[in-house]
């Protein structure tokens, strides 16, 4: 599966073992705005709160407007898998199938914080 794959390129990295992200500082330099809008490229994320997020990217949806994202927050939610999660860390674990340093240090190296 491609999760296994992105789970052990991630899990595997030096700086995710030998320097342990502060994940106050990963939240607050990313916003949800910003991680979405890369996150998410095809998705109309306009507005504060509760965004459509497009088609879940859990699963393979074709149902537009079920997958939503709060742009404050960060948090997600699907109304056809049940997938949710409360902050963009949250997002990363599930979509790449990480633990929460692992998803911290791909946050922290995707965006240059590390």
């Amino acid at each position: 599966m491609a999760y296994i794959k992105k789970a052990t390129r991630y899990g595997n990295t030096g700086k995710a073992h030998s320097q342990k992200p502060n994940a106050d500082f990963i939240k607050n330099s990313v916003t949800p705005f910003d991680f979405y809008r890369h996150e998410l490229p095809a998705a109309p994320l306009k507005k504060p709160n509760w965004n459509n997020g497009g088609l879940c990217p859990f699963h393979a949806d074709r149902t537009p407007g079920s997958f939503l994202v709060n742009l404050t927050t960060g948090a997600f939610k699907c109304y056809s898998c049940g997938m949710a999660g409360g902050d963009i860390v949250a997002f990363v674990m599930a979509l790449y199938g990480l633990q929460f340093i692992e998803a911290l240090a791909k946050l922290a190296d995707d965006w240059g914080l590390l």
